[in-house]
Order: structure tokens, then C-alpha cells, then sequence
């Protein structure tokens, strides 16, 4: 099974969507394998089932050129950009459900 800083590394170096990279997606939030770095509608209905509560935004960067996400709950909020819309979702997402770091901690711990 894929952790979450292997497939965080595999989606911020992803230039579109993979086979590959949506089994690794379906594997790690333990859903069906679909077409999410492809599909922005599976990306949003992956959001919708693994946080349910959460509101995603969807709009552009201050370039115009790079669509972004931002999720956000209460006081929680993640952003990231990408060169699709399905991937940045995703990369918004990973961050949402990031384990919080430890102080000063910029690399997870040792397995």
C-alpha cells in the first residue's frame, strides 16, 4: 500500500492524468479504481466521500493560467494549484488529509 508521502510526491510531479496514479489513489483511500487524475468529476466525488463536510472551491491562480483548489473546514483550510483541475484537487486533498506536523518537523518520521 502506498503511504501518504509517496503518493503526495507522485501527484506534485504529476503533469496529468495516470492509470497508475489512480490505483495508487484508490488504494490509499481504499475506493474503487477510477479515472480520478483525469476527471474532475471523479476527483470532486472522491473529495465528497473522503470529506464529506468539507467545502472545495475551484477557480484560478493570480496568473489566470493554473486552476487551483482550496478545501476548507471551519478554521482548516488547504490550497494547491496544478496544470488540470483533477490534480489539483488532489494535491488539495492530500493536504487536507495530511497528518499535522510536528513542530518544526519537515519530513514524516521514520517508519
Amino acid at each position: 500500500m502506498v503511504d501518504h508521502h509517496e503518493l503526495s510526491h507522485r501527484l506534485n510531479v504529476a503533469q496529468g492524468g495516470a492509470a497508475d496514479l489512480d490505483r495508487l489513489i484508490a488504494d490509499f483511500f481504499a475506493q474503487p479504481c477510477l479515472a480520478y487524475s483525469e476527471s474532475t468529476d471523479q476527483s470532486r466525488a472522491l473529495v465528497r466521500q473522503v470529506l464529506p463536510d468539507w467545502h472545495l472551491h475551484l477557480g484560478f491562480g493570480a496568473s489566470g493560467v493554473l486552476p487551483y483548489a482550496a478545501l476548507s473546514l471551519g478554521d482548516r483550510h488547504c490550497e494547491a494549484e496544478a496544470g488540470t483541475v483533477p490534480l489539483a484537487i488532489l494535491r488539495c486533498l492530500m493536504q487536507a488529509v495530511s497528518p499535522p506536523e510536528a513542530p518544526g518537523q519537515t519530513e514524516p518520521p521514520p517508519a
